[in-house]
């Protein structure tokens, strides 16, 4: 009884440090042949199965077929391991909850770069091996210790053209002018993207945005408080466009392709001074599929082809610069990195908005409530 039970918990402690990669699968089965008791040690977290799939954790919507179609099953393909997606949403206080926890149940996270930024420097990521994944097949300046761009997405705006189709709006500060463009504005509820606006509107040059000087932002944002309204998703972002509540809306760049063909062209999207987000794809600290089949994994979502179905199914903008000259001619006017677009917009910083993105955010939901 005692060997017994000596070789359960030897057996639940390595298959714990299986899942979390801190033991490679040989040895881990090998100490389950060892020990007779292969079966059970495997069911223990079902480590085996963790570690024969990649889940990855974004916000669901067409995001669970895009990144499917564009990255997961041509990974599960080449490498003959599964792909599932987890919907929940990776906020930068689950990531920590989860692994703070121990039960860490996703690999790959769908997040933002200042989120890469902030939790890796909380000790919450695993590194990126730049051994595996390419530094090179990436935007320089958009890869980090903890996390690294495959995709950009960003805010622009969208305008009336029957209302201002002989003198359209072509920047931010046209945007904050109700008096020359009259009518309602919609703006962003959570901040990112409508502080960069706003001090672009007040005239602070692009190579000058950061630091932010968030008490001026703010002050332009209230200029136009009676005219505004705010969203908190891209659904309701497009919908006040093209339910006619604004005359010009601040939108998700990759949901305007439909808002104009749903408006029938009558709304058009202004990618002058569009504010790029780079996203960031992490890894939880000790992840269920070990680092080895995490890192293959994302060196694949560097993959041209890959990334141009991701802008082709979800709008999404490729990181990798040999993707650029591959983006598809009726999609360059929508791509943050095309060449008619790269030198137009305006880079988000993400480690200011690490550092400064809480307070931030409580100013500005403060300053529009």
């Amino acid at each position: 009884m005692q060997d017994k039970n000596f070789f359960k918990e030897l057996l639940t402690k390595s298959a714990e440090d299986f899942k979390a990669g801190r033991m490679d699968r040989r040895d881990f089965l090998g100490l389950c042949a060892v020990a007779g008791v292969a079966t059970y040690a495997v069911s223990i977290g079902d480590a085996q199965a963790a570690a024969d799939e990649i889940v990855f954790w974004n916000w669901g919507g067409d995001a669970v077929k895009c990144h499917t179609d564009s990255f997961g099953s041509p990974f599960s393909t080449d490498s003959g391991l599964g792909f599932k997606v987890d919907t929940s949403g990776p906020l930068q206080g689950k990531v920590k909850e989860m692994v703070d926890s121990g039960n860490i149940t996703a690999d790959v996270a769908d997040a933002d770069a200042f989120d890469a930024i902030a939790l890796g420097k909380s000790g919450h990521l695993e590194a990126i091996d730049y051994s595996v994944v390419d530094k090179k097949k990436v935007l320089e300046g958009f890869a980090w210790d903890h996390g690294f761009s495959a995709i950009f997405y960003g805010y622009g705006f969208m305008y009336d053209s029957e209302k201002f189709g002989d003198n359209p709006p072509s920047t931010w500060a046209d945007f904050f002018d109700t008096n020359k463009f009259a009518g309602k504005r919609s703006l962003y509820k959570w901040a990112n993207g409508a502080i960069e606006g706003a001090l672009l509107a007040d005239g602070v040059a692009k190579a000058d945005l950061y630091p932010c000087d968030v008490d001026r932002a703010i002050s332009k944002i209230q200029s136009i408080k009676d005219d505004s309204i705010y969203w908190g998703s891209g659904a309701e972002a497009s919908q006040m466009i093209i339910d006619g509540e604004v005359t010009m809306g601040m939108v998700w760049i990759n949901r305007a392709k439909a808002v104009e063909a749903d408006t029938k062209g009558r709304f058009k999207l202004v990618m002058n001074e569009a504010i790029a987000m780079p996203g960031a794809y992490i890894v939880p600290k000790g992840n269920p599929a070990g680092r080895e089949n995490v890192m293959k994994f994302l060196a694949s979502c560097q993959t041209p082809e890959r990334q141009i179905n991701m802008l082709s199914c979800h709008g999404m903008t490729p990181a990798n610069p040999e993707a650029f000259a591959m983006i598809p001619d009726d999609l360059k006017r929508f791509a943050v990195t095309s060449a008619e677009n790269i030198d137009k917009v305006v880079f988000n910083d993400p480690a200011w908005w690490a550092e400064n993105g809480g307070d931030t955010l409580n100013r500005y939901l403060d300053a529009i409530g």
